[in-house]
């Protein structure tokens, strides 16, 4: 019998109120809840895409500078002076003399 009024609707002026339906309700607060965690996911994982990129950049920049210095070595260890004084004391190298050096045309 309690089953039967409970289920009757309430009329006032016309307008009739019935009790909410609770699995609606709660299906539709379970699906804006997995729709706020999809989003604050995708917001967390571009966060850290960025911060991959950034560290990243940071890297390339750091090894564009060491290829700057290397270039900068290698110019400096191939002059020719250095390499004569290395000729000379290392190897026991000397400045050819006036007859060795002929040309060819």
């Amino acid at each position: 019998m309690s089953e039967v009024l409970s289920r009757t609707p309430v009329k006032i002026n016309g307008f009739s109120l019935h009790r909410p339906r609770l699995a609606p309700v709660l299906l539709a607060l379970v699906l804006v809840s997995l729709l706020s965690l999809l989003f604050v996911w995708s917001r967390i994982h571009a966060i850290n895409l960025e911060y991959g990129i950034s560290s990243l950049e940071h890297e390339i920049r750091s090894h564009h500078q060491q290829i700057k210095e290397l270039k900068l070595e290698a110019a400096f260890l191939a002059r020719d002076e250095r390499i004569e004084a290395l000729a000379r004391q290392y190897l026991g190298m000397r400045p050819p003399a006036p007859g060795q050096i002929i040309r060819i045309e």
